[in-house]
């Protein structure tokens, strides 16, 4: 029997492709939940934090030709779950699909028809990076963060974009306690109440 890997969510409003990949999946070890909409990926994400990798395909009702539906996923992964790494799945135009998925944040894109070796081997990547990630901020205290700016971005701008990320992190990592994430922070409870409201961070 296969040692039991990470927690995986597969998003895709094809039913058959769902299960084959959930299936697939669950027999090399991961743990597998399936959603077959936006909303309800979201969903269980609120309800399974724990969490950390998805397979989401970009296509999906009631925009099922265009990417508007994963995006809506991605987007709210960067706020509310940062540490999830998306594997993207991209079908007509995939140029144009891979580029803006990954502008939004995915980790790695894959186009269909699935090639199972090939989604095995990116969610090996994928949960070898978030485990780094842990190690490095574990031993040397340093927690990575990826902005999306543009240059001539001025510093104003680059210093809020960063405050933003890290407090969404810390909060998402803590579950949203404003006293831990004070404590991570090295702020006062009262200064993260208020990056809290001048965000306009809610929690879920």
């Amino acid at each position: 029997m296969k040692p039991l890997l990470e927690a995986v969510l597969v998003v895709d409003d094809d039913l058959a492709l769902a299960g084959l990949l959930a299936m697939s999946l669950a027999a090399e070890g991961y743990q597998v939940a399936e959603a077959h909409s936006a909303h309800t990926a979201i969903k269980i994400l609120q309800a399974q934090p724990e969490i950390k990798l998805m397979v989401l395909d970009m296509g999906m009702p009631p925009n099922e030709h265009t990417p508007a539906e994963g995006l809506k996923v991605l987007d709210w992964m960067a706020e509310k779950s940062p540490l999830t790494k998306v594997l993207v799945l991209t079908g007509q135009n995939a140029e144009s699909t891979s580029y803006q998925a990954i502008l939004h944040g995915a980790f790695d894109f894959l186009e269909k028809p699935v090639v199972m070796p090939f989604l095995l081997a990116s969610l090996a990547r994928a949960s070898l990076f978030n485990r780094q990630s842990i190690k490095i901020k574990d031993q040397e205290g340093v927690h990575k963060i990826a902005l999306d700016l543009h240059v001539g971005d001025g510093v104003k701008k680059v210093r809020n974009a960063a405050e933003l990320k890290l407090l969404q992190l810390t909060l998402s990592e803590t579950g949203f306690n404003v006293h831990e994430t004070a404590r991570r922070l090295g702020l006062k409870r009262e200064n993260v109440y208020y990056l809290i409201k001048k965000y306009g961070i809610e929690r879920d």
